[in-house]
């Protein structure tokens, strides 16, 4: 980005910080003799410690540029019902952790065998594993992003740069350098996000209050909710209240079932009691720090809406071409160094906790049950550097799909999140009904996993015809679709049914594999029906791109609908199989078995 340019100072504050973290991670390198203490810290990390690193670690900067880019670019319409998430994170805490401190476990996979079966875990722990792996991945796009606003340097760098780092002080300390750093880097974004606030009120008209009534007067505030448009369930409509209003509820629940970086976090401390404490101190952490992001969101479109500057392009850039261009040295520098804090406190924590994933689910269970203590620390320090260099690998794919198909920061996602529907379901059923069986579970992946994939080919193809559409142009995949687009996959769906009761008939066993591969073309075909439906009663004169939120909500219908039916059809599981480990049985012993 052509006349922007830090100097001298700036860098030299941005290298200070990183000398620092690196720092800490050689200093905890020498207290690392086994993965205990590498992964979980020994389980003797204070409270206040962990609550600021989980708090830290969802931060990151996808949020610092996400909702400070959406607000400018749209307004705070997507983001109003966020306020609610730290709030659910305290019920959603005691549905779901309870039940990894009985088992004294790494991961929360574990309690996946123990209600369901080995292919179970191994099934959710891989999905888990490459979730988490895209969410690194778009962390370190969203870097990009600053540092092409604050700094002019191209995605690709960022991504190389920062990513090496983060990755270098994980692999020395573990998780005591992850929490620790993450303390620094809490005080750290404070300061930088501190000054960014103080000297927005001056640079705007009318200093705090007139940042966010001119947002209001001029459409960025939440006229969405005045429009009857916003409460239809329309895939066309980019915004849907009830869709926002699923996913803020989805979020924590999700998060405290299934996310290894806040579970093992909670884990490494002493007691169930104060993971609690540290839940709630994330809890009441991230409320202040959602109202100064939503506050740097209104105060930068309001700047340059009255001071319009060429170099702004887009919401995902604005706050750091700021920075950058109207702060003295080294202001730039400390905030930028904030921005670093942001991203490495998410990028330590995730690249630690899938170390645990590969160390406790794969490399002990399948290639070496019998590893020194030594050697797991070696494991872990290894999975953890090869984990990040794919984070940094898929992130710089990342930015080149965001690119090719227009897409800010928060829709850049959309494609990649596909695997994973089946993650919350797994852990959800698991805990609320003895019912909840495996078979149950792999049905409805094979089901979902159709579904998801239909709706990201509706998706991308409608947003790449948006894309390259021009008055002359046809209107594409972006316009009415062919019946066959249904027909087809439902063609496939009977042909490889009847093959399914071919098998069973023949051999007398059920093949659980033929059904999956019944039920996903069967899932597609959902899709496509909507598909074919909504593009042949919506789109006219112009080609329609399917939303971004859209992508998921028939797949969290299906998900409910279909998930509760099968359990009321499906018989009580053996004793062993939920004795203290479902809400209803919480309070009774569990019936321990070889995992």
């Amino acid at each position: 980005m052509n006349g922007i340019q830090l100097t001298n100072l700036d860098y030299g504050a941005m290298i200070v910080y990183l000398l620092a973290v690196v720092a800490l991670g050689f200093y905890f390198s020498k207290s690392e003799k086994n993965s205990e203490d590498f992964l979980l810290g020994g389980r003797s990390i204070p409270f206040m410690a962990v609550g600021i690193s989980c708090m830290m670690s969802m931060l990151s900067t996808y949020s610092l540029v996400m909702v400070p880019g959406e607000i400018f670019n749209n307004g705070l319409s997507l983001w109003v019902l966020n306020l609610s998430i730290p709030i659910l994170q305290i019920p959603a805490f005691l549905i779901f952790i309870r039940f990894y401190f009985k088992l004294n476990s790494f991961t929360p996979f574990e309690y996946l065998e123990y209600r369901y079966d080995k292919q179970v875990r191994l099934l959710v722990a891989v999905l888990y594993t490459y979730s988490r792996a895209i969410y690194l991945a778009m962390v370190l796009f969203a870097t990009s992003k600053v540092f092409e606003g604050g700094a002019g340097w191209p995605a690709w760098f960022t991504i190389l740069v920062v990513g090496t780092i983060g990755v270098l002080y994980t692999v020395m300390g573990g998780m005591k350098a992850v929490v620790w750093t993450d303390v620094l880097q809490f005080f750290v974004l404070v300061g930088g996000l501190a000054i960014a606030v103080v000297v927005l009120c001056f640079k705007v008209e009318g200093g705090f209050w007139g940042a966010i009534s001119y947002s209001f007067a001029n459409g960025h505030g939440v006229d969405r909710f005045a429009e009857p448009e916003f409460y239809l369930c329309n895939p066309y409509v980019r915004l849907t209240f009830w869709l926002i209003l699923i996913g803020r509820i989805m979020s924590p629940l999700t998060q405290a079932a299934s996310d290894q970086i806040t579970i093992q976090r909670l884990l490494s401390t002493s007691s169930y009691k104060n993971a609690f404490k540290a839940q709630l101190t994330s809890t009441c952490l991230n409320i202040p720090f959602t109202l100064v992001l939503w506050f740097l969101g209104f105060a930068i479109f309001a700047y340059y809406s009255q001071n319009p500057d060429p170099r702004v392009t887009s919401g995902d850039t604005a706050f750091f071409v700021f920075v950058a261009t109207k702060l003295p040295a080294p202001i730039p520098g400390l905030i930028m160094a904030a921005m670093l804090a942001a991203v490495m406190s998410t990028l330590d924590s995730g690249i630690n906790s899938l170390s645990a994933i590969w160390l406790k689910e794969y490399h002990e269970k399948y290639i070496n049950r019998k590893m020194t203590d030594r050697q797991q620390v070696k494991v872990s320090r290894i999975s953890t550097a090869v984990f990040g260099i794919f984070a940094i690998g898929i992130g710089l794919i990342v930015a080149g799909s965001s690119d090719w198909l227009g897409q800010t920061v928060v829709e850049s996602a959309t494609i990649f999140h596909v695997f994973e529907v089946i993650v919350f379901p797994a852990f959800l059923f698991a805990v609320l009904s003895k019912r909840s069986n495996s078979t149950l579970i792999w049905i409805l992946a094979a089901l979902l996993w159709g579904m998801k994939f239909g709706m990201l080919t509706w998706y991308t193809l409608s947003k790449r015809a948006g894309q390259v559409w021009k008055d002359t142009f046809e209107l594409g995949f972006g316009g009415p679709v062919n019946i066959y687009w249904v027909l087809i996959p439902i063609g496939v769906a009977v042909a490889l049914f009847l093959l399914w009761r071919h098998v069973k008939n023949k051999t007398g066993k059920k093949s659980l594999l033929f059904l999956g591969l019944a039920v996903f073309p069967l899932g597609y075909s959902v899709a496509t029906t909507l598909w074919y439906i909504f593009s042949n009663t919506t789109v006219a004169e112009k080609p329609l791109e399917l939303s971004f939120q859209w992508v998921g909500f028939p797949v969290t219908i299906a998900l409910f609908l279909v998930g509760f039916v099968g359990l009321k059809m499906s018989k009580i599981q053996a004793k062993e199989k939920y004795q203290g480990l479902t809400l209803g049985t919480m309070h009774e012993e569990i019936i321990r078995k070889e995992v």
